[in-house]
């Protein structure tokens, strides 16, 4: 039985999960509050209700953004910090693909597309199409507001719409939904029985370059 610690500070929320003796607890709480001020406390309380020690994990996971680039700078240090100190593989999530992964899970949809503030009059956009609850397929990018075009990106009223993106383009968003610990921790599972894990040292935080497109820096 895999024992794993996933964590997500690339929004507002923020997300702790660890799954340990078949049972998941988790914190999940939207908070104008620093993550980085109570996150490792944040930890230790859910190891005591999850009755294991920090070192009988044996994965540890994390949203790896797009999203606010202090919170992924302080999930993806806290994942490799643990993951030197435990010589422990890591598995770096979109937390993108968490935002789908959490409504696809909830009401079997299979085409979602999440719509993200980025800011600077730009939105990261993330398409996926599921088959029985996993990504079959996947897009995800950054487009300038002024660029934006369902047409050009290949979106129709097939998808259904999440996220707070969604206000600045006049689309009718499902739900605005958080990156989710929970959904990392799923995903992340399925990538390390695919045997997919990562040294800490490989984990790469998704940062955007230039207008286009995605760079892992």
């Amino acid at each position: 039985m895999t024992n794993i610690l996933a964590i997500d500070t690339s929004s507002e929320a923020c997300s702790i999960a660890i799954h340990a003796n078949g049972k998941t607890n988790y914190f999940h709480e939207i908070s104008s509050v620093k993550h980085s001020e109570r996150i490792l406390s944040i930890v230790d309380e859910l190891l005591v209700d999850s009755q294991i020690k920090i070192d009988e994990l044996d994965l540890i996971a994390c949203g790896v953004g797009p999203g606010s680039f202090t919170g992924i700078r302080l999930s993806c240090s806290i994942t490799q910090g643990l993951g030197y100190s435990l010589e422990l593989p890591v598995v770096g999530i979109s937390s993108l693909s968490s935002i789908a992964h959490q409504l696809n899970k909830s009401k079997d949809i299979n085409k979602i597309c999440c719509l993200v503030n980025a800011h600077m009059n730009q939105i990261y956009v993330g398409q996926y199409q599921f088959m029985s609850g996993k990504i079959t397929e996947s897009l995800e990018r950054v487009v300038n507001l002024s660029d934006f075009s369902m047409k050009s990106l290949n979106l129709d009223n097939s998808f259904v719409f999440l996220g707070d993106g969604c206000e600045l383009i006049n689309i009718k968003t499902y739900a605005i939904i958080y990156p989710h610990a929970k959904s990392i921790l799923e995903l992340a599972l399925i990538e390390f029985e695919q045997g997919k894990q990562s040294k800490p040292e490989e984990l790469k935080p998704i940062y955007l370059s230039g207008e286009e497109h995605w760079s892992k820096v």
